[in-house]
Protein backbone atom coordinates (compact mmCIF):
# COMPACT_ATOMS: atom_id res chain seq x y z
CA UNK A 1 0.00 0.00 0.00
CA UNK A 2 1.99 3.38 -0.87
CA UNK A 3 1.04 6.46 0.64
CA UNK A 4 1.42 8.66 -2.33
CA UNK A 5 0.15 12.41 -3.26
CA UNK A 6 -2.62 12.80 -5.89
CA UNK A 7 -6.14 11.83 -6.70
CA UNK A 8 -9.65 13.60 -5.29
CA UNK A 9 -10.74 12.49 -2.02
CA UNK A 10 -13.55 14.79 -1.57
CA UNK A 11 -16.58 13.33 -3.34
CA UNK A 12 -18.51 16.39 -4.87
CA UNK A 13 -16.48 18.83 -2.92
CA UNK A 14 -18.38 17.60 0.22
CA UNK A 15 -15.22 17.04 2.35
CA UNK A 16 -12.67 14.42 2.53
CA UNK A 17 -13.84 10.39 2.62
CA UNK A 18 -11.74 7.78 4.28
CA UNK A 19 -12.58 4.05 4.03
CA UNK A 20 -12.52 2.14 7.48
CA UNK A 21 -11.81 -1.75 7.00
CA UNK A 22 -11.36 -3.83 10.17
CA UNK A 23 -10.62 -7.73 9.55
CA UNK A 24 -12.30 -8.89 12.24
CA UNK A 25 -14.64 -7.98 15.39
CA UNK A 26 -11.92 -7.69 17.43
CA UNK A 27 -10.30 -4.77 15.34
CA UNK A 28 -12.92 -2.63 16.68
CA UNK A 29 -15.76 -0.81 14.28
CA UNK A 30 -15.73 2.41 12.33
CA UNK A 31 -17.88 4.09 15.40
CA UNK A 32 -14.72 3.82 17.69
CA UNK A 33 -12.36 5.66 15.28
CA UNK A 34 -15.01 8.54 13.66
CA UNK A 35 -15.41 10.74 16.33
CA UNK A 36 -11.73 10.90 16.25
CA UNK A 37 -11.23 12.31 12.19
CA UNK A 38 -10.21 15.72 11.77
CA UNK A 39 -12.97 18.34 10.48
CA UNK A 40 -14.31 18.03 6.94
CA UNK A 41 -13.58 13.98 6.95
CA UNK A 42 -16.01 11.39 7.35
CA UNK A 43 -15.96 7.67 7.74
CA UNK A 44 -17.01 4.80 5.20
CA UNK A 45 -17.05 1.39 6.53
CA UNK A 46 -16.56 -1.12 4.18
CA UNK A 47 -15.20 -4.74 3.33
CA UNK A 48 -11.77 -5.67 2.02
CA UNK A 49 -13.25 -6.57 -1.11
CA UNK A 50 -15.43 -2.86 -1.00
CA UNK A 51 -12.53 -1.12 -0.45
CA UNK A 52 -10.49 -3.10 -2.98
CA UNK A 53 -12.64 -1.90 -5.93
CA UNK A 54 -13.02 1.35 -5.05
CA UNK A 55 -9.59 2.19 -4.38
CA UNK A 56 -9.03 0.34 -7.86
CA UNK A 57 -11.72 2.47 -9.70
CA UNK A 58 -10.14 5.44 -7.85
CA UNK A 59 -13.20 6.11 -5.70
CA UNK A 60 -10.99 5.92 -2.47
CA UNK A 61 -7.42 7.39 -1.98
CA UNK A 62 -7.37 7.19 1.91
CA UNK A 63 -7.99 4.17 4.40
CA UNK A 64 -7.51 3.00 7.92
CA UNK A 65 -7.02 -0.39 7.95
CA UNK A 66 -7.58 -2.40 11.44
CA UNK A 67 -6.10 -5.53 12.25
CA UNK A 68 -6.30 -7.30 15.80
CA UNK A 69 -7.29 -10.58 17.70
CA UNK A 70 -4.97 -13.82 18.39
CA UNK A 71 -5.37 -14.22 14.44
CA UNK A 72 -4.06 -11.01 13.34
CA UNK A 73 -1.06 -12.06 11.36
CA UNK A 74 -3.30 -14.05 9.28
CA UNK A 75 -5.97 -11.39 8.75
CA UNK A 76 -3.26 -9.17 7.63
CA UNK A 77 -2.75 -11.78 4.88
CA UNK A 78 -5.85 -11.45 4.19
CA UNK A 79 -5.73 -7.90 3.14
CA UNK A 80 -2.88 -8.92 0.36
CA UNK A 81 -5.44 -7.78 -3.09
CA UNK A 82 -6.05 -4.62 -1.07
CA UNK A 83 -2.43 -4.10 -1.07
CA UNK A 84 -1.90 -5.08 -5.09
CA UNK A 85 -4.31 -2.65 -6.25
CA UNK A 86 -3.27 0.06 -3.33
CA UNK A 87 0.47 -0.07 -5.10
CA UNK A 88 -0.88 0.94 -8.33
CA UNK A 89 -2.78 3.46 -7.29
CA UNK A 90 -2.01 7.19 -5.11
CA UNK A 91 -3.36 5.02 -2.01
CA UNK A 92 -2.61 6.95 1.44
CA UNK A 93 -3.03 4.03 4.66
CA UNK A 94 -3.24 4.29 8.60
CA UNK A 95 -3.25 0.84 9.85
CA UNK A 96 -4.12 0.35 13.41
CA UNK A 97 -2.49 -2.61 14.73
CA UNK A 98 -2.17 -4.67 18.29
CA UNK A 99 0.00 -2.21 20.74
CA UNK A 100 1.13 -5.74 22.13
CA UNK A 101 2.96 -6.65 19.51
CA UNK A 102 5.93 -5.26 18.56
CA UNK A 103 6.18 -7.23 15.10
CA UNK A 104 2.77 -5.61 14.28
CA UNK A 105 4.37 -2.65 13.53
CA UNK A 106 7.31 -4.04 11.34
CA UNK A 107 4.37 -5.79 9.35
CA UNK A 108 2.50 -2.54 8.54
CA UNK A 109 5.27 -0.07 7.71
CA UNK A 110 6.48 -3.47 5.18
CA UNK A 111 3.00 -2.77 3.54
CA UNK A 112 3.88 0.59 2.94
CA UNK A 113 1.29 2.26 5.46
CA UNK A 114 1.61 5.95 5.72
CA UNK A 115 1.31 5.75 9.49
CA UNK A 116 0.46 3.42 12.17
CA UNK A 117 -1.28 3.81 15.67
CA UNK A 118 -2.03 0.68 18.01
CA UNK A 119 -5.08 -1.31 19.44
CA UNK A 120 -6.85 -0.55 21.66
CA UNK A 121 -6.90 2.62 20.83
CA UNK A 122 -5.66 5.86 22.57
CA UNK A 123 -7.88 8.59 21.04
CA UNK A 124 -5.15 11.42 21.92
CA UNK A 125 -2.74 9.65 19.70
CA UNK A 126 -5.34 8.52 16.72
CA UNK A 127 -6.64 11.95 16.42
CA UNK A 128 -3.33 13.54 16.27
CA UNK A 129 -1.70 11.13 13.28
CA UNK A 130 -5.25 11.13 11.56
CA UNK A 131 -5.03 14.96 11.88
CA UNK A 132 -1.65 15.28 10.96
CA UNK A 133 -1.37 12.56 8.11
CA UNK A 134 -5.24 14.30 6.38
CA UNK A 135 -3.51 17.93 6.27
CA UNK A 136 -0.14 16.23 4.53
CA UNK A 137 -2.97 14.62 2.36
CA UNK A 138 -5.07 17.67 1.26
CA UNK A 139 -0.94 19.65 0.43
CA UNK A 140 -0.50 16.60 -1.27
CA UNK A 141 -3.65 17.05 -3.32
CA UNK A 142 -3.68 20.99 -3.25
CA UNK A 143 -0.05 20.53 -5.29
CA UNK A 144 -0.80 17.60 -7.71
CA UNK A 145 -3.94 19.79 -8.66
CA UNK A 146 -1.75 22.83 -9.23
CA UNK A 147 0.63 20.63 -11.21
CA UNK A 148 -2.32 18.81 -13.55
CA UNK A 149 -3.36 22.83 -14.00
CA UNK A 150 -0.03 23.95 -15.00
CA UNK A 151 0.60 21.46 -17.57
CA UNK A 152 -2.53 21.90 -18.89
CA UNK A 153 -1.86 25.68 -19.31
CA UNK A 154 1.63 24.69 -21.26
CA UNK A 155 0.12 22.36 -23.99
CA UNK A 156 -3.97 23.30 -24.32
CA UNK A 157 -4.90 26.45 -25.98
CA UNK A 158 -8.03 28.08 -23.62
CA UNK A 159 -10.39 29.02 -26.21
CA UNK A 160 -10.95 25.66 -28.18
CA UNK A 161 -9.48 23.49 -25.11
CA UNK A 162 -7.88 21.69 -27.80
CA UNK A 163 -3.86 20.98 -28.25
CA UNK A 164 -1.86 24.62 -28.50
CA UNK A 165 0.97 25.04 -31.39
CA UNK A 166 3.38 24.63 -29.15
CA UNK A 167 2.18 21.10 -28.50
CA UNK A 168 2.06 20.89 -31.99
CA UNK A 169 5.47 21.71 -32.69
CA UNK A 170 6.81 19.14 -30.05
CA UNK A 171 4.82 16.41 -31.71
CA UNK A 172 4.75 16.33 -35.22
CA UNK A 173 8.59 15.12 -35.61
CA UNK A 174 7.87 12.33 -33.00
CA UNK A 175 4.82 11.26 -34.83
CA UNK A 176 6.49 11.71 -38.50
CA UNK A 177 9.69 9.15 -36.94
CA UNK A 178 7.33 6.99 -35.72
CA UNK A 179 5.97 6.85 -39.40
CA UNK A 180 9.04 6.08 -40.72
CA UNK A 181 9.82 3.68 -38.25
CA UNK A 182 7.01 1.66 -38.82
CA UNK A 183 6.56 2.30 -42.29
CA UNK A 184 2.72 3.42 -41.76
CA UNK A 185 1.31 6.13 -43.48
CA UNK A 186 0.56 9.69 -41.64
CA UNK A 187 -1.97 12.33 -42.86
CA UNK A 188 -2.47 15.80 -41.65
CA UNK A 189 -5.62 17.83 -42.01
CA UNK A 190 -5.14 21.33 -41.56
CA UNK A 191 -8.84 22.82 -40.92
CA UNK A 192 -9.95 26.64 -41.62
CA UNK A 193 -13.23 28.42 -40.59
CA UNK A 194 -14.34 29.86 -43.28
CA UNK A 195 -14.90 33.35 -43.40
CA UNK A 196 -14.68 33.89 -39.59
CA UNK A 197 -13.34 37.63 -40.35
CA UNK A 198 -17.10 38.69 -40.84
CA UNK A 199 -18.75 36.85 -39.27
CA UNK A 200 -16.77 38.84 -36.23
CA UNK A 201 -17.27 42.12 -38.03
CA UNK A 202 -21.62 40.95 -37.55
CA UNK A 203 -21.03 38.77 -34.58
CA UNK A 204 -18.17 40.02 -32.02
CA UNK A 205 -15.00 38.49 -31.60
CA UNK A 206 -16.34 36.77 -28.53
CA UNK A 207 -19.22 35.08 -30.96
CA UNK A 208 -16.28 33.66 -33.07
CA UNK A 209 -14.91 32.31 -30.34
CA UNK A 210 -17.65 30.48 -29.50
CA UNK A 211 -18.29 29.28 -32.63
CA UNK A 212 -14.48 28.13 -33.07
CA UNK A 213 -14.97 26.33 -29.31
CA UNK A 214 -18.05 24.83 -31.24
CA UNK A 215 -16.11 23.36 -34.40
CA UNK A 216 -13.40 21.95 -31.73
CA UNK A 217 -16.37 20.28 -29.84
CA UNK A 218 -17.16 18.16 -32.91
CA UNK A 219 -14.21 17.40 -34.47
CA UNK A 220 -13.32 15.98 -31.10
CA UNK A 221 -16.38 13.96 -31.43
CA UNK A 222 -15.59 13.08 -34.59
CA UNK A 223 -12.26 11.86 -34.67
CA UNK A 224 -10.26 8.75 -33.98
CA UNK A 225 -8.93 8.30 -30.57
CA UNK A 226 -5.45 7.99 -32.12
CA UNK A 227 -5.74 11.31 -33.30
CA UNK A 228 -4.02 14.61 -32.25
CA UNK A 229 -5.97 17.78 -32.73
CA UNK A 230 -4.31 21.35 -32.10
CA UNK A 231 -4.96 24.40 -32.48
CA UNK A 232 -2.52 25.97 -34.93
CA UNK A 233 -3.09 29.47 -35.00
CA UNK A 234 -6.46 31.73 -35.45
CA UNK A 235 -9.07 30.26 -36.62
CA UNK A 236 -6.76 27.28 -38.00
CA UNK A 237 -6.57 24.01 -36.23
CA UNK A 238 -4.53 20.88 -37.11
CA UNK A 239 -5.29 16.83 -37.11
CA UNK A 240 -2.37 14.67 -37.26
CA UNK A 241 -3.96 11.04 -38.20
CA UNK A 242 -1.28 8.67 -37.40
CA UNK A 243 -2.44 5.09 -39.74
CA UNK A 244 -4.05 6.96 -42.28
CA UNK A 245 -3.57 6.97 -46.06
CA UNK A 246 -4.94 9.77 -48.29
CA UNK A 247 -8.32 7.61 -48.66
CA UNK A 248 -8.80 7.78 -44.64
CA UNK A 249 -7.86 10.71 -44.44
CA UNK A 250 -10.12 12.50 -46.90
CA UNK A 251 -12.80 10.52 -45.86
CA UNK A 252 -12.81 11.81 -42.77
CA UNK A 253 -12.36 15.59 -43.41
CA UNK A 254 -15.54 15.29 -45.56
CA UNK A 255 -17.50 13.67 -42.69
CA UNK A 256 -16.00 16.24 -40.13
CA UNK A 257 -17.27 19.17 -43.00
CA UNK A 258 -20.62 17.71 -43.17
CA UNK A 259 -21.23 17.72 -39.16
CA UNK A 260 -19.45 21.42 -38.79
CA UNK A 261 -22.27 22.10 -41.54
CA UNK A 262 -24.98 21.16 -39.63
CA UNK A 263 -24.28 21.96 -36.37
CA UNK A 264 -26.25 25.07 -34.89
CA UNK A 265 -24.21 27.63 -33.28
CA UNK A 266 -26.58 29.65 -30.53
CA UNK A 267 -26.31 33.23 -30.71
CA UNK A 268 -28.20 35.77 -29.49
CA UNK A 269 -31.68 33.52 -29.87
CA UNK A 270 -30.98 32.88 -33.67
CA UNK A 271 -29.25 29.28 -34.34
CA UNK A 272 -26.17 30.21 -36.52
CA UNK A 273 -24.20 27.73 -39.16
CA UNK A 274 -20.88 27.77 -40.16
CA UNK A 275 -18.67 25.61 -42.27
CA UNK A 276 -15.02 24.53 -42.35
CA UNK A 277 -12.26 23.88 -45.60
CA UNK A 278 -9.93 21.39 -45.10
CA UNK A 279 -6.96 20.44 -46.73
CA UNK A 280 -5.53 16.90 -46.48
CA UNK A 281 -1.60 15.70 -47.06
CA UNK A 282 -0.30 12.57 -46.50
CA UNK A 283 3.52 12.24 -45.36
CA UNK A 284 6.07 12.45 -48.25
CA UNK A 285 9.30 10.39 -47.85
CA UNK A 286 10.79 14.00 -48.48
CA UNK A 287 8.49 15.52 -46.11
CA UNK A 288 9.81 17.16 -42.59
CA UNK A 289 7.33 18.68 -40.22
CA UNK A 290 7.57 22.19 -41.66
CA UNK A 291 6.79 20.55 -45.48
CA UNK A 292 4.16 18.34 -44.42
CA UNK A 293 2.77 21.41 -42.75
CA UNK A 294 2.88 23.59 -46.01
CA UNK A 295 1.53 21.17 -47.99
CA UNK A 296 -1.52 20.65 -46.45
CA UNK A 297 -1.68 24.48 -46.05
CA UNK A 298 -1.53 24.78 -49.51
CA UNK A 299 -4.64 21.82 -50.19
CA UNK A 300 -6.57 24.09 -47.95
CA UNK A 301 -5.85 27.78 -49.74
CA UNK A 302 -7.42 25.51 -52.71
CA UNK A 303 -10.44 24.47 -50.79
CA UNK A 304 -10.81 28.00 -49.74
CA UNK A 305 -10.21 29.42 -54.08
CA UNK A 306 -12.76 26.89 -54.84
CA UNK A 307 -15.65 28.12 -53.04
CA UNK A 308 -15.11 26.79 -49.21
CA UNK A 309 -17.23 24.35 -47.32
CA UNK A 310 -15.09 21.87 -49.01
CA UNK A 311 -12.01 19.69 -49.35
CA UNK A 312 -8.75 19.70 -50.94
CA UNK A 313 -5.81 16.90 -51.29
CA UNK A 314 -2.33 18.05 -51.47
CA UNK A 315 -0.44 16.44 -54.70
Amino acid sequence: MMAIAGGADSIGGQGFRIGFVASCPEAGSAARVRPLLPPGCWLDEMTIAEATRAVAEGELLFIIVAVDGPDWMRDLALLTDLHAVGSRRPLAVFGLVPRADPLALVKAFELNVADVAGLPVQPEEVRARLGALVRRRMVALARAAETRAVKAMAVLDPVTGIHNRHHLDNFMPVAITQARGTGRPLSLLMIDLDALKPFNDRWGHAAGDRALRAVAEVLKREVRLCDTLARYGGDEIALVMPDAGPEDAAALAERLVAAVREMPVPLRGRQVHVTISIGVATLHPEDDHASLIDRADMALYAAKRAGRNQVAQAA
